[in-house]
């Protein structure tokens, strides 16, 4: 007979409610009970553990024992489509899936009940100016700098001309990303011309492909509580802010985690920002923690409003 354990989410039930997912469930607590609930699913046979422990037994490194589970020997080739079958059962294992690379990845930790109570009352009270911090390099340049840039990009399109025109010189980084995207939205022409520049980054086509492959299961419902499981090197700095973020993208979008790389974060969404001022402020949102990305925020701002899925980079 296997036991069960109730959720330890601290999540608010209205909260809960908008996100549209289980409340107060219990957790698959055993390898056997995830087994059967994988019945019938695309992750049917497939080995379920405990995490390893890389450590030797009493070795001060050593973590407490964990109550995180693990699907094995995932193809990284469909880490999308067996996510979402982890996912379709979450009402059934009240467990959060997500992918992450055993190597790095080889053992989670328990995470105690009150560190996650703590974490979900500290996240309410967090402002937007710590949410979302401006990671931008504002240095003034010369005008003449993005002239050869824009006249490759926007062929014919006299932007350099209209530029120097309508801003002074030297110009900061940002003035033009926002003149660009004021551009594009008053000319539909103009982001015909760029649409093969963001058809990369749109889909899972920037997605990061590891050699090989886990599911962890969370003892958790909430994706954005989930996060306290792995680890993004973009958020050493305030991670109860980044926390705080996943949160209002959830609910807001619909944004849930599928993959944690250490320096990289894969989400899907159910909802797309309308193309405009809605587009551009997600876009800055997700380049205050995505630092690494290499795009304009004019340019993830057309990505987004095109694409169900999410790509955050963040390296040293």
């Amino acid at each position: 007979m296997t036991t069960r354990h109730r959720s330890r989410d601290a999540v608010s039930p209205s909260l809960v409610a908008q996100s549209g997912l289980p409340d107060d469930a219990d957790v698959a607590s055993s390898a056997e009970e995830v087994v059967r609930v994988l019945r019938g699913t695309a992750l049917e046979g497939m080995p379920v553990r405990p995490p390893r422990n890389p450590h030797p037994a009493g070795s001060p490194f050593t973590p407490p024992d964990s109550d995180v589970l693990v699907i094995e020997h995932v193809d990284p080739a469909r880490v999308l489509e067996l996510w979402r079958a982890a996912r379709d059962v979450l009402p059934s294992t009240s467990r959060w899936p997500i992918a992450v690379a055993p190597e790095w990845n080889a053992w989670f930790r328990q995470v105690p009940d009150d560190e996650l109570t703590a974490l979900q009352s500290s996240i309410a009270g967090i402002d937007d100016a710590r949410m979302f911090p401006r990671f931008v390099f504002d240095v003034p340049r010369a005008q003449e700098d993005w002239h050869g840039g824009w006249e490759n990009v926007f062929r014919g399109a006299g932007l350099s001309a209209r530029m120097a025109a309508e801003l002074s010189d030297p110009v900061l980084d940002h003035e033009v990303d926002r003149w660009i995207h004021d551009r594009l939205m008053a000319d539909p022409s103009l982001v015909a011309m760029v649409e093969g520049r963001l058809q990369p980054h749109v889909g899972t086509r920037a997605w990061f492909q590891p050699d090989s492959v886990e599911l962890a299961l969370l003892p958790t419902t909430s994706p954005w509580l989930a996060f306290e499981w792995v680890s993004y090197f973009g958020v050493d700095s305030d991670a109860p802010a980044f926390v705080a973020a996943l949160e209002r993208w959830h609910r807001t979008w619909g944004a849930e985690l599928v993959a944690s790389w250490g320096t990289m974060l894969q989400l899907t969404v159910t909802r797309r920002p309308q193309q405009g001022e809605e587009a551009w402020d997600l876009a800055g949102q997700l380049l205050a923690w995505a630092g690494s990305l290499q795009l304009s925020q004019w340019e993830l701002a057309l990505i987004v409003a095109r694409s169900d899925t999410w790509f955050l980079h963040d390296r040293p």
